[in-house]
């Protein structure tokens, strides 16, 4: 299963589903009204024999359902503002951890994040890597990767923010790839 936290418009959960058949992709976002266009995409897709692995869920990451504990093999997070932002970049670690229960052993956390300057007020006008992979690593996870985004990876998030952002000489954006390390053998 896949995860796309903060799926604003679903483009991102529609093109996996639609990439990955076999693999349950679901779109959580805070905001009902930015995926009804994609949930409305997906059903009348479902109508006509597609995208049934596609799902849309609305909850803020202070509120995902337990359910949801221990499922996905990918959490991706692009372009994350708010609560979400401050989680990502693990400036709230109760709720970056509510990021990190998502993941099963052996899964990623993929981010793209971006911080403008009008995101300096509340200390993210730039992001701190290492300090950012310290909550991760406190949290079990070892970084896979941390650099900044290429133009191909925001093209890979398939999202409007990316688009503006690649046109943008003035923003920068960071892609990060943490990991769960794997069960022990034997366990699941």
């Amino acid at each position: 299963m896949a995860v796309d936290l903060g799926t604003g418009d679903g483009r991102a959960v529609l093109a996996r589903a639609s990439a990955q058949p076999g693999e349950l992709v679901v779109g959580i976002d805070a905001s009902a009204a930015g995926m009804v266009r994609a949930s409305r995409r997906a059903a009348a897709s479902l109508a006509h024999g597609g995208l049934p692995n596609a799902r849309f869920l609305v909850a803020g990451l202070e509120s995902l359902p337990e359910d949801l504990s221990r499922y996905a093999d990918l959490v991706t997070i692009s372009f994350p503002w708010g609560s979400l932002l401050a989680a990502a970049v693990g400036q709230a670690p109760a709720l970056t951890g509510r990021i990190v229960r998502l993941l099963r052993p052996g899964g990623t956390l993929r981010m793209i994040v971006s911080a403008s300057p009008r995101d300096a007020g509340r200390g993210l006008a730039e992001v701190d890597l290492g300090a950012m992979a310290s909550t991760y690593e406190e949290l079990g996870m070892w970084s896979a990767a941390s650099r900044a985004a290429t133009s191909d990876d925001l093209a890979a998030a398939h999202s409007s923010w990316a688009k503006r952002l690649a046109t943008s000489p003035r923003r920068s954006a960071w892609l990060t790839e943490l990991r769960l390390p794997p069960a022990p053998a034997g366990r699941a």
